[in-house]
C-alpha cells in the first residue's frame, strides 16, 4: 500500500514503524516541517516533502492545516495517490484534508483529550484542585474533535488515552500502540554503560528514571522526595536520571529556580548523599537501551497523561517497573504481576517498593519477565504491524464500496 504520513516532527511516532513498513514493501510518503530522517539505509524508498511558512512568522494550527492541505493538493496534481493518509492531529495538519483525495481514508492520531486532571490538577496535592483558566483546553480539544470527525479512524496508544475522550468520540478511537521492535531490546545480564568516567552495570542497585523533561508531570518531585528514604537502608543505591532539565515540559507549572530538577534537589535534606544521584541528561537511543538493561528498578510515575515510550522500552528490557495508580501505564499493568503500584503522593510507599525490589533479586526477575511477556503480547512491533495491516485493509475496502 501507499501510505502518506503527516507529522510536523517526522519521524516521531513513525520512528520504528516507518522502516518496518518499507521493509514490508509499502510505499511511504512523508509530509513534515522537519528535514528527512538521517538514517538513509533504514528509510530507503521514503519520499519526503517539507512544508514551510514565511520566515519570522508562526502559523496558527489552522494556518498549518491549510499549508499542509495546499501541499497535498499539489502532490495530487502531480499524480500522488495514497491508499491511506495517517496524520498526527495535534498541530492542525489534518484539519483541511477533506476533498483532496475523496476516496482515501484518513487516520488521525489525537493522543489525548486535554483536561485539568491530565496536567495534575485534582491529582497532585501540590497543585490546586482545578485549573484557573476554564478555557485552557478548549481550542486544542476542538482541533482533536474536528480531526476525529473528519477521519475514518483515530488511533491512541493506551486505554487511558482513549478513556480521556468524551464518549461520543470514542466510537472511532482504536487503541493501537506503535509497537516496539523487540530485537532491539531484551535482557542482558552483562550489560554495562560507560558514562564519562563512570560505569553502570547490570546487577548493581541502579534505579532508573527516564522522561523527555524532568518535570512534575512525570513525577520528578516525588522521586527525589522518596530517594533519601531509600538511601537510609540502601546507601549503595544510585538514582540515574535521564532527560532534559530545561522547562517547559508537557506540564504548565513554572519552576522556582532554573529547573524543576534544581528545585527538587534544593529541597533534599542536607544529609542526603547527592553523589548517589546521577543526572545523565539526554542519551542516544543505544545508550538508553543499555542503561535500561542495567536497571534493577525503573520508576515510571506520571499524571494521567499519555503512555511513555521509554517505560515500554524498560519493560522490553526486563527492568522491573514501579508506577503510580492513575498513570496511563497502571491501566496496562497488573499490580504485583508485571509491575508494582503506589499512590502518586505516597513517597514513603514509593521508597518501600524501591527497597523491596533492590533487596529481592527474585522479585526483580519475576516482574521483569512478566513485563517482557506483556510487551510481546500487546506492545511488540510484530503485533502492531499485523493490526495496522488489518486496519488498512478494512478501511480501504470500506472507502471503495
Amino acid at each position: 500500500m501507499h501510505l502518506l504520513l503527516i507529522h510536523q516532527n517526522f519521524p516521531a511516532q513513525f520512528r520504528d514503524l516507518g522502516p518496518a513498513w518499507l521493509a514490508e514493501g509499502h510505499q511511504l510518503t512523508a509530509i513534515a516541517y522537519t528535514t528527512p530522517p538521517k538514517d538513509s539505509t533504514a528509510w530507503s524508498g521514503l519520499e519526503h516533502f517539507r512544508y514551510t511558512w514565511p520566515k519570522d512568522s508562526q502559523p496558527s494550527k489552522d494556518d498549518r492545516g491549510r499549508i499542509v492541505a495546499a501541499l497535498c493538493q499539489q502532490l495530487r496534481n502531480n499524480g500522488h495517490s495514497p491508499d491511506v493518509v495517517i496524520a498526527h492531529s495535534g498541530w492542525g495538519e489534518a484539519l483541511h484534508l477533506s476533498g483532496i483525495w475523496e476516496e482515501v481514508p484518513l487516520v488521525v492520531m489525537p493522543e489525548l483529550w486535554g483536561s485539568a486532571k491530565s496536567l495534575g490538577f485534582g491529582f497532585d496535592p501540590a497543585l490546586p484542585d482545578d485549573i484557573s483558566d476554564p478555557d485552557f483546553f478548549t481550542a486544542d480539544n476542538a482541533i482533536s474533535a474536528k480531526a476525529i470527525h473528519l477521519s475514518q479512524a483515530a488511533l491512541v496508544a493506551s486505554r487511558s488515552q482513549k478513556s480521556s475522550f468524551p464518549p461520543h468520540l470514542r466510537q472511532k478511537i482504536i487503541v493501537q500502540p506503535e509497537g516496539l521492535p523487540l530485537d532491539n531490546y531484551g535482557t542482558n545480564r552483562q550489560a554495562q554503560l560507560q558514562y564519562g568516567a563512570n560505569y553502570f552495570s547490570a546487577g548493581e542497585p541502579l534505579v532508573t528514571f527516564v522522561a523527555r523533561t524532568l518535570e512534575p508531570l512525570k513525577g520528578i518531585r516525588e522521586v527525589l522526595k522518596a530517594w533519601p528514604l531509600v538511601l537510609e537502608q540502601r546507601p549503595d543505591a544510585q538514582l540515574l536520571l535521564v532527560g532534559d532539565c530545561d522547562p517547559p515540559g508537557y506540564g504548565i507549572e513554572t519552576p522556582i529556580g532554573t529547573s524543576f530538577l534544581e528545585d527538587s534537589l534544593a529541597a533534599l535534606p542536607n544529609q542526603t548523599d547527592r553523589s548517589s544521584i546521577r543526572v545523565l541528561g539526554m542519551l542516544d537511543h543505544t545508550s538508553l537501551v543499555t542503561l535500561l538493561q542495567c536497571s534493577a528498578c525503573h520508576l515510571a510515575p506520571s499524571y494521567p497523561y499519555t503512555l511513555s515510550w521509554s517505560n515500554l522500552e524498560a519493560l522490553a528490557c526486563g527492568a522491573p517497573v514501579i508506577t503510580n495508580l492513575g498513570s496511563a501505564l497502571s491501566l496496562e499493568l497488573s499490580d504485583n504481576e508485571n509491575g508494582l503500584f503506589y499512590s502518586f503522593s505516597d513517597v514513603r510507599g514509593l521508597a518501600e517498593l524501591v527497597l523491596e525490589l533492590l533487596n529481592k533479586p527474585e522479585l526483580q526477575q519475576r516482574l521483569g519477565e512478566a513485563g517482557q511477556r506483556l510487551v510481546r503480547q500487546r506492545f511488540s512491533q510484530k503485533v502492531a504491524l499485523k493490526n495496522f495491516d488489518t486496519l488498512f485493509c478494512q478501511l480501504t475496502k470500506v472507502s471503495k464500496t
